[in-house]
């Protein structure tokens, strides 16, 4: 759930400006967002976006429900608007045009964002997600029904089908790059899509895209992205990196030469990853004196959270980060699109494993040291 829902990757580029009322929006080469939101009765929203100074969050402010923005961006691209006194969020895409914004307090799920193309690709994937979750919730529904009757091997059958049906919709996502092959909206969807096990696939959903796609900024993120995804197969040489500790002092990956070093990719805000600090530490601290190191790379983009979650969780171990969120550099050049991650690298510096978590992190580390 976290890779598809708790994380909302905000790859933007936004800036503010002031048009010239005497050219369209268009011509001007800015948008305008113009809303309304029957019911919603709040004083403020928010609006979050991202340029290459970093991440933003703008105030607008709420008239009766009414709210708008202007702004610019190079090419398309994710916003969230949201509130954080009440339940409102939508994350839309955003391009320079007149757009809109329509929809009802009570009724979130039916928001209509008009204006952008790109948008309007993107609204019939999440039309498709949104049945295909509906269905799921069906059978996860009918699960617990029979699990509150003590029909155990109904229950397990009904999650079982769920399950399945859930981790299906990745081939939903895939479907939709196929059938839109010039649209921008492809690109994040191939971007969440590709991982190790399904790289040649995803290499090929790339080279279908169109010229005007994959030649975006976009475009060519998501070329490098497969890229390294093919660098970090396990069994390669790790790729070398180096970023700040919390000290300010540099450190490198070639300081772990002659090393076994656990690379984790983590964040203060990421609950799966506090989960297995535990467990990391314990190990960290069995097998540290015969050769076992971690270092750990967080995706935070607040020093305060990162030290707040270092100091809570008691790590002992060497830490880095260059507070730029997703945009980590190190995770970037390691493919991680998701976290918790992690890269097992042998003294040699080859990549002897990957993603290891609990159980199967404490088995290979006694295959190791034991």
């Amino acid at each position: 759930m976290r890779n598809l829902l708790a994380i909302i990757i905000l790859a933007l580029g936004v800036n503010a400006c002031q048009p010239s009322s005497e050219k369209s929006v268009e011509e001007a080469g800015f948008y305008t967002i113009e809303g309304e939101i029957k019911g919603l009765n709040v004083a403020e929203i928010y609006f979050m976006h991202k340029d290459s100074t970093g991440e933003h969050k703008d105030t607008l402010i709420v008239n009766n429900g009414k709210f708008s923005v202007k702004g610019i961006t190079d090419e398309p691209q994710f916003v969230m608007i949201y509130s954080d006194k009440v339940r409102f969020q939508k994350v839309f895409y955003v391009e320079n045009k007149a757009m809109n914004i329509k929809g009802t307090f009570d009724s979130l799920l039916h928001v209509d964002v008009s204006g952008s193309p790109v948008q309007d690709d993107f609204e019939v994937l999440e039309e498709r997600i949104q049945t295909h979750r509906d269905s799921v919730m069906v059978y996860w529904n009918l699960a617990q029904e029979a699990s509150n009757k003590g029909d155990t091997i109904i229950a397990n059958g009904y999650q079982v089908i769920a399950d399945s049906m859930y981790r299906s919709e990745s081939l939903i996502r895939k479907q939709f790059i196929l059938e839109f092959p010039h649209s921008f909206a492809s690109l994040n969807e191939l971007l969440n899509y590709s991982n190790e096990d399904n790289l040649n696939e995803s290499l090929i959903l790339y080279a279908g895209l169109s010229d005007e796609v994959t030649n975006t900024k976009k475009g060519k993120e998501v070329a490098t992205h497969l890229e390294n995804l093919d660098k970090v197969k396990q069994g390669n040489i790790a790729l070398p990196f180096s970023q700040k500790d919390v000290d300010g002092e540099v450190v490198s990956l070639n300081d772990y030469d002659g090393k076994y070093v656990l690379l984790e990719f983590w964040a203060s805000w990421c609950g799966p990853c506090r989960a297995e600090n535990p467990n990391l530490r314990a190990e960290y601290l069995k097998y540290h004196d015969k050769g076992f190191n971690i270092l750990g790379i967080s995706l935070d983009d607040s020093r305060e959270k990162w030290m707040k979650a270092l100091v809570k969780d008691d790590l002992p171990w060497t830490q880095v980060s260059d507070l730029k969120g997703w945009q980590n550099e190190v995770a970037m050049l390691y493919g991680v699109r998701g976290i918790p991650a992690n890269f097992l690298i042998s003294p040699d510096g080859i990549i002897i494993d990957k993603g290891l978590r609990g159980e199967s992190l404490n088995a290979k580390l006694r295959e190791i040291f034991d």
